[in-house]
């Protein structure tokens, strides 16, 4: 169960999503013990919004915690990732890996990291889900909801159709 942690990693299409949609405050609720995110993130979403980046995400209650400090055994699980797998990029392999040193839940929507979280037996969530439990939460509304699943597609998020249609009709 990926939302009965209170702390998580993010890379960087959930964070940039929720920072563009105008609710980076609902990761903050779903995990109260913060979102942890690695320096490779932190330029990925300053090249996206900035150098104020990580000042906007606090400002609408996103605090982002970030990692410095891995040891041996976190560079062998990187490299053993990006051998098995040398598509994925620098912050999405080190998003798993922090999933793991903190005991978290792992925010994405790349399919590569899910498979990778799953098989490493790690928590996993993705947009829907965090819509979903907003939801279920009462943290926003279904309209809300829905209009934020909107946006993060019009943003190029892919998710199947299948999931859409059944999260619009759920919520």
């Amino acid at each position: 169960m990926p939302f009965t942690r209170t702390t998580a990693s993010a890379d960087t299409c959930v964070l940039s999503d929720f920072i563009t949609g105008g609710r980076p405050d609902l990761l903050t609720q779903l995990y109260p013990d913060g979102i942890w995110v690695d320096a490779a993130v932190i330029v990925e979403l300053t090249d996206q919004f900035g150098a104020s980046c990580r000042d906007r995400a606090q400002a609408a209650g996103l605090n982002l915690l970030v990692e410095r400090g891995y040891d041996a055994a976190h560079y062998a699980e990187m490299a053993e990732i990006k051998r098995t797998r040398p598509g994925m990029r620098h912050a999405d392999i080190v998003t798993v890996v922090l999933t793991r040193k903190i005991g978290g839940t792992c925010l994405s929507s790349d399919a590569a990291v899910r498979k990778t979280c799953k098989e490493r037996g790690l928590r996993f969530a993705g947009h829907l889900g965090c819509l979903q439990v907003g939801i279920e939460r009462r943290l926003l509304g279904k309209d809300d909801a829905g209009g934020l699943l909107h946006l993060f597609l019009d943003n190029g998020l892919y998710l199947p159709q299948v999931e859409v249609r059944r999260f619009l009709q759920g919520s």
